[in-house]
């Protein structure tokens, strides 16, 4: 639920800029129907860790043991010049209308690849932020976007029991090493045993995997079974 502050900034905002698509102008919507179908999806999926192509983003056999995950499945490119806009007026600007797009898309990625098939019982899980980061977003992207990925879906969500604990630097910031460092043991598990569940961890951007990883570390600490992360682009 927005607080006031942030129902303020978004009534500022759209006096000042009008909502129109970022790609065409055309006002209406941030990215109309005609420009959503430009946006193009990744063409292979791979192992995050040496880059060897494969059809699911499962970490390869020799990568496997150095992961909790057991894949990351990357929908689109950070490159992509209208996917790389969307993501960061969703979490720079504050444009929560952006993660129905970004959700959608996730959707329709899904939809269009014939060899990714999510278990439909698994349990979608958003990367949580830390309340510090939450109140100055005043939302959770991740959050934002899974629950447009579960609507009218068999997919249960839970985005109250996975908690980030410690606030640090923002991963954007860091090489692969402090990124690795940064997130270790920031993650906590406050719901009921997850024996045999899969999970699919929902982010905006992997670049190293290192967050969805510590994610999957406590989930597999409370007895969870498969674990995916789903993101809408790598950086």
């Amino acid at each position: 639920m927005q607080n006031h502050a942030s129902r303020w900034r978004d009534f500022v905002f759209d006096l000042i800029f009008p909502i129109e698509c970022i790609n065409c102008r055309q006002e209406g919507d941030w990215l109309c129907q005609n420009c959503f179908k430009k946006l193009e999806f990744s063409r292979k999926q791979y192992c995050l860790n040496c880059k060897t192509t494969n059809n699911l983003g499962e970490f390869c056999h020799n990568c496997q043991k150095e992961y909790y995950l057991d894949g990351v499945i990357i929908a689109g490119n950070y490159d992509d010049k209208i996917l790389n806009q969307l993501i960061k007026l969703l979490k720079y600007h504050f444009i929560k209308d952006i993660a129905v797009i970004l959700g959608n898309y996730l959707i329709a990625f899904l939809q269009s690849n014939q060899y990714i098939k999510l278990n439909s019982k698994s349990i979608i899980i958003p990367v949580p932020l830390h309340q510090r980061r939450w109140r100055w977003r005043g939302f959770n992207q991740a959050e934002e976007i899974a629950k447009v990925v579960t609507q009218n879906s068999q997919f249960k969500i839970n985005s109250k029991d996975l908690i980030r604990t410690k606030h640090k630097r923002a991963q954007a910031k860091l090489n692969e090493k402090q990124r690795l460092k940064n997130v270790t043991d920031c993650f906590s598990w406050s719901g009921n045993d997850l024996t045999g569940a899969d999970i699919v961890l929902i982010d905006d951007v992997v670049t190293t995997g290192a967050t969805l990883n510590e994610c999957a570390k406590i989930l597999k600490q409370n007895g969870a079974g498969k674990i995916w992360g789903l993101v809408v682009a790598k950086g």
